[in-house]
Order: structure tokens, then sequence, then C-alpha cells
């Protein structure tokens, strides 16, 4: 029970950070301030902003485009940064809970213990290991952010019927900051941690693979855990032997 409380813990901080907190309302047109990681390009969006007369429809058409277009440019800074060996500080605590999870689900403990020792080492190899577990991960992570993002798209868009005057362009700008900040490994592996989560509670159930509910296959992420760890137990073992 303790390190479930920890697992959560360590979860729930690192959305915070990602995501944001607070009000804070941030200029819209503040295209010199440098923001970490990844940021919608705005520069041909079509919808046109009048800043001094807007109005709720202009809020709405800039809301559905930026979506529309930030999802896509998503999906392109993902894909360019999997071969990075930038790991952010939270990514060991994450993929720790990701290997727990997966131990407690399919009882492969010692599968995973040697995952983590692999994960954690200091040796030289320690940086190709881990982009080794992030590349095989990588379409299960994407699609993690991209559920993430979705659900907080769902949000932002039921904004669309508050009066311009309650829903302002400071306040869309401010959420939309946020949005972005949802586009990074991080999130995707919360995600992948919180369905691993509800497949421990869902043990007595008969979950389909691929199954709308699930939209990750925890399967397919022990089934990936299983294959690094060994591909990368064998070739320590080579390296070693000569």
């Amino acid at each position: 029970m303790k390190k479930t409380s920890s697992t959560l813990f360590l979860m729930s901080s690192i959305m915070w950070f990602v995501a944001g907190c607070g009000s804070q309302e941030v200029q819209p047109d503040d295209n010199k301030k440098s923001i970490q990681g990844f940021r919608t390009d705005r520069t041909y969006f079509m919808t046109t902003v009048d800043e001094s007369a807007p109005t709720r429809e202009m809020r709405n058409a800039y809301l559905e485009e930026y979506i529309q277009k930030s999802d896509i440019q998503c999906s392109q800074y993902l894909e360019s940064s999997i071969t990075s060996t930038s790991f952010s500080p939270s990514n060991t605590g994450l993929y720790m809970a990701l290997f727990d999870s997966v131990s407690e689900v399919f009882g492969v403990k010692p599968l995973t213990d040697t995952a983590k020792e692999l994960y954690r080492s200091s040796e030289v190899n320690s940086q190709k290991t881990k982009l080794a577990y992030r590349r095989a991960l990588s379409p299960e992570i994407k699609r993690g952010v991209e559920i993430a993002r979705e659900r907080y798209a769902q949000k932002l868009l039921s904004n669309k019927y508050r009066l311009i005057e309650s829903y302002t362009f400071k306040n869309l700008h401010s959420d939309l900051e946020r949005y972005d900040r949802l586009c990074n490994y991080d999130t995707g592996l919360v995600e992948i941690n919180n369905i691993l989560k509800n497949a421990r509670k869902q043990k007595t159930e008969k979950v389909t693979p691929f199954s709308p509910k699930l939209k990750i296959d925890p399967e397919t992420i022990r089934e990936k855990v299983e294959t690094v760890t060994k591909e990368t137990e064998e070739k320590e073992t080579e390296d070693n032997s000569n």
C-alpha cells in the first residue's frame, strides 16, 4: 500500500508540473517568451484575431484551429524526439512505476527487477538502454499523450458556450499553453501508468486487448518491456565476455 501511494503521489506531482496550475494569464502574442519543450507554431493560422473587439465566434474558431493544428505538430514533435538522448529527471521515477505496475499485473517480478536494474545502471550503456525502452514503448507513449490531450481538449471545447466576457482570450491562451505542455513523453508515461493501475483493478474482469475501454493494451507493454530487457541482458553478457 505504501508503494502504491508513493507511485500515485509521484504521478500526480508530475501531471501537476506538466499541465501547469493556477490561473496565470498569458499574453496571446508574446512570441518572444521562451518556453522549454513543445510549443504550437501559430505562424500559418487562418483565423484572424481582433484583440480590440473580440467575439465568442472568433474565440471559438481560434480554439478549434489551434487544437487541430497543435495535434498535428505535437505528433511530429514526439516523432522527432524519439531518438533524443535527453531524459527528464522524472523519467526514471515513471519507468520504475511502469515496471512495478507490469510486475503487479502480470506477476513477472524477476523480469521487471532486472529491467529496473538495467534502467538505473550508471554504466555507459545506460543511456542506450533508456533509449531502447523509449523507442520500444514510443507508440504507446504517443498514444498516452493523445489520450491526455484529447481529454483536455474536450474540457477546452466545453468553454465554447461561455460568453467572451467570462472566458476571455487571455483565459483561452493560458489554457492553450497548458495544452502545449501536455505534449511530452512524461505525459504519455503517466497515462500508461494509469492504464496499468486500472488493469490491476480489473484483473478479475475479462479485458480484451485493444478494447476501447483501455485504448492501450497492457499485454503489449509487458511484451515490449520483456523484449528490451532480454536483448539488453544478452548484449551486456556478450560485451562482458569479449
